[in-house]
């Protein structure tokens, strides 16, 4: 069923606060324009709170973390989710998605949680891409289409 992205959003920023003050992290959610969007809240949420959290890990201790919602297109909304860390070299981006795979970080992982991210977005027809981050880190920027002729 569809699902509003501002609520989404604000919903998974809120599951992730424990982990972001247990590494000291900023986490920021400015506010954004509402966005129905054609992929079950559930599945958002846990997409979004995969995110945050690796972003939060792979960070600065004590750094930050920002998610932001880009509805600007009239297709798609772009949910983006920023960190200061290291970054995600280019030839590394597409093997992180791969399931077992991790990044080339001493931080603890399964290899899992991004390639479910990989596949749950797939599957309601968006995806996920990797950027560098005006924060100087990774950008984790997951595209979805618009919900059909749902209110905002």
């Amino acid at each position: 069923s569809p699902t509003k992205t501002r609520e989404g959003t604000i919903a998974a920023a809120e599951a992730s606060w424990a982990v972001a003050a247990q590494h000291g992290t900023e986490l920021h959610v400015p506010p954004a324009a509402p966005a129905a969007v054609a992929i079950d809240a559930d599945r958002l949420m846990l997409v979004l709170i995969n995110l945050i959290a690796n972003a939060v890990k792979h960070g600065r201790r004590g750094g930050r973390v920002d998610v932001g919602v880009d509805s600007g297109s009239p297709r798609t909304v772009t949910i983006a989710v920023d960190d200061d860390g290291p970054g995600i070299r280019a030839r590394d981006r597409e093997r992180v998605f791969a399931l077992g795979e991790r990044g080339p970080t001493p931080a603890e992982g399964s290899g899992i949680g991004l390639a479910l991210v990989r596949m749950i977005l797939e599957r309601a027809g968006g995806r996920v891409e990797i950027h560098d981050s005006p924060l100087g880190g990774a950008r984790f920027a997951v595209t979805v289409p618009r919900a059909a002729n749902l209110p905002v």
